[in-house]
């Protein structure tokens, strides 16, 4: 007789899974490192959600998402790329949508993997400029964050080649983080 032993998975959530106040555009053609995760063992993401809201879709704003590094200055500055998916996640729906949570599940060939206990940054490159995401800002101040103790940091980088193998030495940061962005994953 032969037995099959069947472990059950956990699922394992990273990022900011709270509706934050205020909203900003996503840009196209940017590398925006929105949230910063700490992982405390290797992890296989297949899904990813945001909290969007967006009026228009024809389904043409597509997003790759992405993972960097931290460098240990809370800053995925000049940090290796760890996971990026190579398809486009895109924004089907009606006219006026959200806000709400937009959730992805990914294709297996997009699964994004962290190999290691760590800092990360979850990341977007989006192909068009359309559509806001929630976040957070402080009474609308802009500079280093105490409450939360990170900046979002971004940089120019093309859609259709995707995420640069390393971040930008020098990105622009804002303190508006963290981004109602989370994953999930076994």
């Amino acid at each position: 007789m032969t037995y099959q032993s069947v472990f059950a998975t956990q699922t394992i959530t990273y990022g900011d899974t709270n509706v934050e106040q205020f909203y900003g555009p996503i840009s196209a053609d940017v590398v925006q490192a929105y949230v910063r995760i700490t992982v405390t063992q290797p992890v296989v993401i297949t899904s990813v959600s945001l909290y969007l809201q967006y009026s228009g879709s024809a389904g043409n704003q597509c997003i790759k998402f992405g993972i960097y590094r931290d460098g240990g200055n809370i800053s995925p500055a000049g940090q290796a790329l760890v996971a990026s998916t190579k398809n486009g996640y895109c924004l089907y729906g009606a006219a006026f949508w959200g806000p709400g949570w937009e959730t992805w599940i990914l294709a297996g060939s997009d699964y994004l993997t962290i190999n290691s206990p760590g800092d990360y940054w979850l990341c977007i490159l989006a192909s068009y400029s359309f559509g806001n995401v929630y976040h957070y800002a402080p009474l609308f101040e802009y500079g280093y964050n105490p409450l939360v103790g990170y900046n979002d940091y971004f940089f120019p980088a093309n859609y259709t080649t995707g995420f640069p193998s390393m971040f930008s030495d020098t990105p622009i940061w804002e303190a508006q983080a963290p981004y109602s962005f989370y994953v999930q994953g076994v």
